[in-house]
């Protein structure tokens, strides 16, 4: 969650007035326009994409991006969107919620035009190797960020949340983006733009974190509407990591199987035998194939309730954030996995989680 002060988070119960903010520079940060208001829009952040971030908006005809040199271009442009609440006097406080290209232009029949956005990663993902790649760095991070500037030189880097390790020898074709996968997959995380821009590599166990912000019904609460379903599609108590090794003996092969018998998902109980089988591109040893297949499991055992609610905006919430959710009754705590932040006055903001731990 971003940081935020105390008068935002009171006033957010209470009627008040939403602020937009779209900035526009190119790839160096020269800029080319600067506090624009959209006419309606949205950005969506889902971590089961690589390219996490997109925005949709739509601004003045004014605006159109008629030759390759005009400010909203796809040629060049890159647009920053700020998003949060203007008070009584004046002064309003912003939060960045996305950073990257502009990608299409739309001139519409009403007279406004239409942008839709992607985050930078898609310039990472959009990079092949042009020749085999094989790594150079001495530790897992620092090869994933090299590989990251290689796309894109101008790339900076925020604060990752899983541990370093060294870098396995090894030689990809073409795919850049699943490079990148491999590498954070086998240190247990996935790398992902955040809304301002920069590039993390962060856990993805869905063990829940600090509790950051509890969203609720009722009088001064701000969640409109919520659905909770439980299901036991995905929801394995047992993974094996199988990965290749490069000297042609036998394939690593580690398991991991729920054994804590108050688990409803205990292997061998009542839920059954549930299996997954991970196969690593990326040759690794045993003990970071055993952190990679608990990882998967706790990941996977994280899929029994998840929810969807509609929240007055809250643009300090992030994908990978642990809150709490209530409502008619009902309270869970959910790591948060998908946030759709809308761009006008009218609209709620929607919030797809999934259940860290079990619903109270």
């Amino acid at each position: 969650m971003l940081p935020s002060s105390d008068l935002y988070r009171q006033i957010l119960g209470t009627p008040h007035k939403r602020a937009f903010r779209i900035d526009v520079t190119d790839i160096d940060g020269v800029v080319r326009a600067s506090d624009l208001t959209p006419l309606d829009g949205e950005v969506e952040a889902s971590l089961v994409q690589r390219v996490t971030r997109s925005a949709t908006f739509s601004l003045e005809d004014v605006w159109y991006p008629g030759t390759s040199d005009d400010a909203l271009c796809p040629e060049f442009a890159v647009v920053s969107i700020s998003a949060g609440v203007e008070y009584g006097n004046g002064l309003v406080e912003l939060f960045p919620i996305f950073r990257g290209r502009v990608d299409t232009a739309d001139r519409q029949p009403d007279g406004s035009v239409a942008f839709s956005c992607y985050d930078l990663a898609q310039d990472v993902v959009g990079y092949p190797f042009e020749q085999p790649r094989t790594t150079s760095a001495a530790t897992t991070l620092a090869e994933i960020e090299a590989l990251i500037r290689e796309a894109l030189p101008q790339a900076q880097f925020g604060t990752n949340t899983v541990p370093d390790a060294p870098t396995p020898q090894l030689t990809w074709d073409e795919d850049r983006g699943a490079a990148l996968d491999d590498l954070g997959q086998s240190l247990g995380g996935r790398w992902y733009a955040l809304g301002d821009g920069t590039f993390v590599v962060r856990d993805f166990s869905y063990a829940p974190g600090v509790i950051v912000a509890h969203y609720t019904d009722g009088p001064q609460g701000t969640v409109s509407e919520a659905t909770a379903s439980r299901s036991r599609a995905g929801a394995f108590n047992s993974v094996v990591v199988v990965s290749e090794r490069t000297d042609g003996t036998d394939p690593v092969r580690v398991p991991a199987r729920v054994s804590d018998p108050t688990n409803p998902l205990l292997f061998g109980g009542k839920y059954g035998r549930v299996g997954q089988i991970i196969k690593v591109n990326t040759p690794v040893g045993a003990p970071t194939a055993q952190l990679l297949a608990q990882t998967q499991l706790s990941a996977s055992s994280a899929l029994r309730e998840q929810w969807s609610a509609e929240i007055v905006p809250d643009m300090t919430l992030e994908p990978g954030d642990t809150a709490r959710f209530s409502y008619r009754g009902r309270s869970a705590v959910q790591i948060v996995d998908q946030v759709r932040y809308p761009l006008n006055e009218e609209d709620t903001m929607t919030v797809v989680g999934r259940a860290g731990v079990e619903p109270q």
